[in-house]
């Protein structure tokens, strides 16, 4: 995830009447098996009484970590428990107790499920967002478990220290495009900061051709240019592209949303494409104003770490589907050399005709409730090349042919919107862990 390791503080709770090597050992052997998997770790001293709680606070205060993990190593006293989490009672809270061990030929215990029993419970009437593991710290199960909770719970909030940039707004009436600011910002935690398009128009009117001449030499001598596609249409994508780099440094944003319909695609005459698929090997962008689709592959990208794209779905059959966008693939998941040509059908400029290359891949997309609450739906499956096809009177599009792992008619049932962010790879049991942790209800077709 970009080098950033999900951060926690582990709290080991204990009681009194038992031997305090078990309890250093176990803590030992648990912080070992947490920072084998990757977790950037601070662990505080075992509380044992209502005064150790003092120094477990203070570290929560210090660390800020993206989750606590409460670890319940015997019996304990639930109120000892409850006061740590006081503290952080607003975040991802990792319950996770020990069971019974072996030694010497014999099972021994020393109680920590019956207080996990207790703690579990506790947390549920409290309402805290919790996930409850239970094993020793050398079994797989506790740690795949776990591994997929840190990741999820470092997602979560990296989505609430992310700003999304938006260029306009929903295309064409789009409906699903459009978004709730304020409980997005407080459910999902992503920020969205909007400008109109005429700051981008703006900025490329004031740039010189001389700053974009290397990308444009650049690009003739990597791109296959189709006929018609000019010099000056590659400047002007090319300032596009810089000026969009630019707005993104320039406000820190981590994914950017732009409208072409119709500002840039019909008075501009000049799409966003070219720039959006270079600028996808980057940064999680796209295009037509749709705020729930750049969302999920913030999401997306952050679970991963990979360039993430996006297509509509272009038709279902009984096995398989047929996805792609009418101009946009970041170049990175593109097939070969990235494939350019111009089109002045539906939308005008250069645009984007590569193909998607093969691979396993995860569809997914945010979407609302009509409680207003979200919901995502996931689809996974083998990308293929498409069979040849066009939307009358424009090129080829960026696309792929999706076997998918699940019936056509269950993803046509579920369809969120048309817009479908891509990841290569199988991430079901990463979206599901971020769907729990964040309130979203998910559906897996």
């Amino acid at each position: 995830m970009q080098g950033k390791k999900p951060k926690a503080v582990l709290v080991p709770f204990g009681y009194p009447g038992y031997p305090d090597s078990y309890l250093t050992r176990f803590t030992e052997e648990s912080v070992e098996a947490l920072k084998g998997l990757g977790i950037d770790l601070r662990c505080s001293p075992i509380v044992k009484v209502r005064s150790d709680t003092a120094e477990a606070r203070k570290i929560l205060r210090e660390d800020a970590p993206d989750f606590l993990i409460v670890l319940i190593l015997s019996w304990i006293e639930a109120p000892n428990v409850i006061d740590v989490v006081d503290e952080f009672s607003e975040g991802p809270i990792l319950l996770w107790s020990h069971t019974m061990f072996k030694e010497g030929g014999e099972w021994m215990t020393l109680g920590p499920m019956p207080g996990a029993g207790v703690i579990r419970q506790a947390f549920e009437e409290l309402g805290l967002n919790f996930k409850f593991v239970y094993g020793m710290p050398d079994e797989e199960k506790v740690r795949r478990e776990i591994g997929l909770f840190a990741r999820a719970a470092s997602v979560a909030h990296r989505l609430r220290h992310s700003t999304v940039g938006l260029l306009g707004y929903a295309s064409m009436g789009m409906y699903t495009a459009c978004f709730d600011h304020l409980p997005l910002r407080e459910k999902l935690g992503v920020e969205v900061q909007h400008m109109d398009q005429y700051v981008v128009v703006k900025r490329i009117e004031e740039m010189e051709d001389e700053q974009v001449e290397g990308l444009v030499k650049e690009a003739k001598g990597n791109w296959e240019i189709g006929q018609g596609v000019t010099d000056r249409d590659l400047t002007i994508s090319l300032k596009m592209y810089r000026t969009l780099k630019d707005l993104v440094e320039e406000f820190g944003w981590s994914g950017l949303q732009i409208k072409c319909q119709y500002e840039l695609s019909k008075y501009y005459k000049s799409v966003p494409c070219i720039p959006l698929s270079m600028l996808g090997n980057e940064v999680p962008c796209s295009c037509e104003g749709d705020i729930p689709l750049i969302v999920t592959q913030l999401m997306l990208h952050y679970l991963t770490d990979l360039i993430v794209g996006y297509g509509d779905i272009h038709t279902v059959e009984e096995d398989r589907i047929l996805i792609g966008a009418c101009g946009y693939a970041p170049f990175g998941l593109c097939d070969g050399r990235p494939k350019v040509g111009k089109t002045e059908v539906l939308y005008e400029g250069v645009a984007n005709c590569s193909l998607y290359r093969e691979g396993r891949v995860t569809l997914a997309r945010l979407g609302y409730r009509r409680n207003r609450s979200f919901k995502m739906h996931i689809v996974t499956g083998e990308a293929k090349k498409p069979r040849p096809f066009r939307e009358v009177g424009c090129l080829s599009y960026p696309s792929m042919e999706v076997i998918l792992d699940g019936s056509g008619d269950d993803v046509a049932q579920n369809l969120t919107s048309q817009h479908y962010a891509i990841a290569y790879g199988d991430f079901r049991k990463e979206l599901l862990e971020l769907c729990g942790l964040l309130s979203i209800e998910p559906k897996v077709t």
